[in-house]
């Protein structure tokens, strides 16, 4: 929510405006899906950083941060489970 009590992609002009939903939703949906969940993770973590990226005085948009949070929490975990399950 921001200042006016609305999402802050309402904010954002143009299509980018939903960068930062987008990547909290992948991000969710990552941890829910256990076969994709990297993918998905990936897709949210590119969605963020696209989102976080953008120009002007939208740049830091608390989806986009806290998908991409989540994001990152997904893939370093699949990187522990497949390190965990490689044979030695």
């Amino acid at each position: 929510m921001n200042e006016h009590g609305g999402l802050p992609a309402k904010d954002r002009p143009g299509r980018s405006a939903w960068l930062g939903p987008a990547s909290l939703a992948l991000g969710m949906l990552s941890w829910a899906l256990p076969g994709g969940g990297a993918a998905l993770a990936a897709a949210a973590l590119v969605c963020g950083v696209v989102s976080m990226r953008t120009r002007g005085a939208y740049r830091i948009d608390g989806t986009a941060v806290a998908g991409s949070g989540v994001a990152v929490g997904q893939l370093v975990m699949s990187l522990l489970v497949v390190g965990a399950t490689q044979e030695r």
